[in-house]
């Protein structure tokens, strides 16, 4: 691999700028170096190269004057080909556990065999356990005296701060695009590889910061003969900076091709919709504001990013922001992997319809050139692409709630305004007694206070009002009845006031009970009965 045969030996070697070189180089050359170091950055940016530079340089019988190791001696013959027994390589990934490091605690104690130095390079540190850490703390921290640590990791959150206290921190930064460059170009002369500079400008970009991915790309293209364009369309940060603008205008159909042809030439929606997630992150700073390096990306990125976020508001990036984090957690479940990111994709660009994602420089005002936006930034776009009939689904649930929110809207306007209601409601309650004596005796110890939809307001003084006025029989005669006295049927909604009558007036009901209502003998008790919903306990009078 290209990444192997051309790994840096020397610190001369290693592309600048590259502030853990420089300092390391000047420590060997005081002779101050340290017993630990924690080596943080991305994949790809050289933090195993420097760790196994630094062994050489410490292990080297001819070092330079500079702090360089000769390179020619059999220490570092044995280094540079893997064979160098005083050199230790742990990937803490698959040697993590406590034992593990008990395991190293009791070969540390034994003197160096080939060298001057004991390195012990324990790569992917942070997937240590607790108790391996724990175990660790201690020998880190006073090491015997010819044996030197080198951390490295990726994720340096999940170190504790106990072993980072005990170390001297380096962080590496993602590769500038000339750097890469510069690199790809030696490959290139060494190896006689046909390729121009715009092609390998491309595989610099898409690398995303990361020599050894930009070196494996670069084998790809030139041992498998195939275009740059053809390996790099959906995975180059052109691609997810187009997939964003997309979405950004609100057009759904493109954004939605995007994701087929991402899933159909085979690449990993969960990890394509992790990266696309990775440079919103990115645009997120860069519109926050936050200085340069914090985005971990490199500088072409940010000002490409710049750019584009004089185009969006925070509110939609933040929204989009966790749409996409739902999508990217539902990918793995779903039994059509692609499901989860297209309706993310709907949702978005029908947002566009309810909100300003621009908030002005990214528009060109109420219509744009193709026409009127609100429209085509939602259904009446997604109409044109080619929806499943999962999405469809999901457009016609949209439609029916939205639907369901204006019929909603709709029954809280009055059918019928109060002062209409209140010139008719003695004519209302005289009418009542042809029907129902009861319900006029109700209506007479009521009063309207709204009209709510179809529903009378009535305002009653107890418990029991409010049960007669609303049962299914009231109902049903008020209906009848409002609809002969004000044209419309009325049902009735009762609250109950706060305040009592001083006193029951003429033909009004008061609280009801078993022992305040009796009828005479001579009245027909199964009329009685019916009037009440024979729901009443009715005594009747001797």
């Amino acid at each position: 691999m290209f990444y192997t045969k051309y790994r840096p030996q020397k610190f001369s070697e290693v592309c600048r700028p590259n502030e853990a070189a420089d300092v390391l180089s000047k420590q060997l050359q005081s002779g101050k170096t340290v017993h630990a170091y924690l080596f943080v950055g991305p994949r790809g940016t050289g933090k195993t190269t420097l760790a196994r530079i630094l062994a050489k340089s410490l292990n080297c019988l001819k070092p330079k004057a500079s702090g360089e190791p000769c390179d020619k001696c059999s220490n570092c013959e044995s280094i540079k080909i893997g064979s160098f027994v005083d050199l230790i390589e742990i990937d803490a990934a698959s040697n993590r556990g406590i034992d593990d490091i008990r395991q190293l605690k009791d070969r540390i104690k034994l003197a160096p065999t080939m060298g001057k130095k004991k390195v012990y390079i324990i790569d992917e540190v942070h997937m240590l356990t607790t108790e391996a850490f724990n175990a660790l703390l201690k020998t880190l921290e006073e090491p015997p005296r010819n044996t030197n640590f080198i951390l490295c990791t990726t994720e340096d959150h999940k170190v504790p701060a106990t072993i980072k206290s005990r170390c001297q921190v380096f962080r590496f930064k993602r590769a500038s695009v000339p750097q890469i460059l510069e690199k790809l170009k030696q490959i290139v002369k060494s190896e006689e590889i046909k390729i121009s500079d715009v092609e390998l400008k491309k595989i610099a970009e898409a690398s995303l910061g990361g020599f050894r991915d930009a070196e494996t790309l670069l084998q790809q293209v030139a041992e498998g003969e195939i275009s740059v364009d053809s390996l790099l369309s959906t995975s180059s940060k052109e691609k997810y900076i187009e997939c964003v603008d997309l979405l950004i205008a609100g057009k759904a159909s493109k954004a939605l091709d995007i994701i087929s042809d991402v899933y159909g030439e085979g690449i990993d929606l969960y990890v394509w919709v992790g990266e696309l997630l990775k440079y919103l992150r990115t645009l997120l700073f860069v519109k926050s504001g936050v200085p340069e390096g914090t985005a971990e990306v490199t500088d072409e990125i940010v000002e490409a990013t710049r750019q584009q976020a004089k185009k969006v508001e925070m509110g939609w990036l933040i929204k989009t922001v966790g749409i996409l984090l739902e999508a990217h957690k539902n990918i793995r479940s779903s039994f059509i992997p692609q499901l989860p990111v297209e309706l993310a994709v709907v949702e978005i660009c029908g947002k566009n319809d309810d909100e300003d994602v621009t908030g002005g420089e990214g528009r060109d005002g109420p219509e744009d050139k193709n026409g009127p936006k609100s429209k085509e930034m939602g259904e009446t776009k997604i109409s044109e692409s080619k929806k499943s009939p999962e999405i469809e689904k999901a457009l016609k649930e949209k439609r029916v709630e939205k639907s369901k929110n204006v019929e909603k809207e709709k029954i809280t306007k009055p059918v019928i305004s109060l002062k209409k209601v209140m010139t008719k409601w003695d004519m209302f309650v005289k009418k009542s007694r042809d029907l129902n004596h009861s319900l006029t005796a109700l209506l007479n110890s009521s009063k309207p206070v709204g009209v709510e939809g179809n529903l009378l307001i009535l305002e009653v003084f107890y418990p029991f009002h409010k049960e007669r006025l609303e049962s299914m029989r009231t109902r049903k005669i008020l209906e009848d009845l409002s609809k002969s006295v004000f044209g419309i049927c009325l049902g009735a909604k009762c609250v109950i006031s706060a305040d009592k009558p001083k006193k029951l007036k003429k033909g009004e009901s008061g609280i009801l009970t078993d022992m305040n209502i009796s009828i005479p003998v001579s009245v027909d008790k199964k009329s009685i009965l019916e009037a009440f919903d024979g729901g009443l306990p009715i005594v009747a009078k001797s």
